[in-house]
């Protein structure tokens, strides 16, 4: 298997199951900007929030052959193993499945998962054990504090301005490398580089 990024953006997403897993997929799938269903009879607090907020639309019912027919993605997350069989049998045309119970049908195993603007860091272990994905991501996410956002949009930015620069591969290269020290995470830090950059023909330049 290898690791994949998908665009889910106003793709829909359809999640058979109102427990806490299909919550936390929901919460996931929202973040991306998904069209989510959620198929159940019963749902979480937090789920009966999203409907109500209207983030997510919800079937109040049991799963019917025919509701995965038009899913970008699906989520199979009811706690029968009959049921969820069901539903993987009429899942043939769905791009992406996702089978929380780790049965057959399921394509897509969703990883831990952290972000820190443009950056994504998402460990799997493909069903072994979710909870040491969890255990990772959690030792991650103290590793790169929430300032990393700023840093990724100023890594950004420069290597932008380092393209537009008639500056030479080598010169490019060590600004490159230059900007990963730890002391980056510093904004005073960052403008003096960005200056340096476009006091070289690195194009234009606005500070925040």
């Amino acid at each position: 298997m290898i690791s994949l990024s998908v665009d889910v953006e106003q793709k829909k997403v359809i999640i058979i199951g109102g427990g806490k897993t299909a919550e936390k997929r929901a919460k996931v799938f929202l973040r991306e900007k998904a069209r989510i269903t959620v198929v159940s009879p019963a749902v979480t607090e937090d789920l009966k929030e999203m409907i109500k907020k209207k983030e997510i639309h919800w079937l109040n019912r049991h799963f019917e052959n025919g509701d995965v027919t038009s899913a970008f993605l699906l989520v199979i997350a009811t706690d029968d193993c009959e049921t969820n069989d069901n539903i993987a049998l009429q899942a043939g045309n769905v791009p992406l499945v996702n089978r929380v119970d780790g049965g057959k049908g399921g394509n897509l195993h969703l990883p831990a998962q952290f972000t820190r603007g443009k950056l994504n860091v998402s460990v799997t272990t493909q069903g072994a054990s979710p909870k040491l994905a969890g255990r990772l991501r959690e030792e991650w996410e103290k590793q790169f504090p929430p300032a990393y956002k700023d840093y990724m949009d100023f890594l950004y930015e420069c290597r932008q301005m380092l393209k537009a620069s008639p500056l030479s591969k080598v010169e490019k290269e060590m600004y490159l490398e230059r900007m990963l020290d730890p002391s980056y995470l510093e904004r005073e830090k960052q403008w003096i580089i960005k200056e340096e950059i476009h006091t070289k023909g690195g194009g234009s330049l606005c500070r925040d």
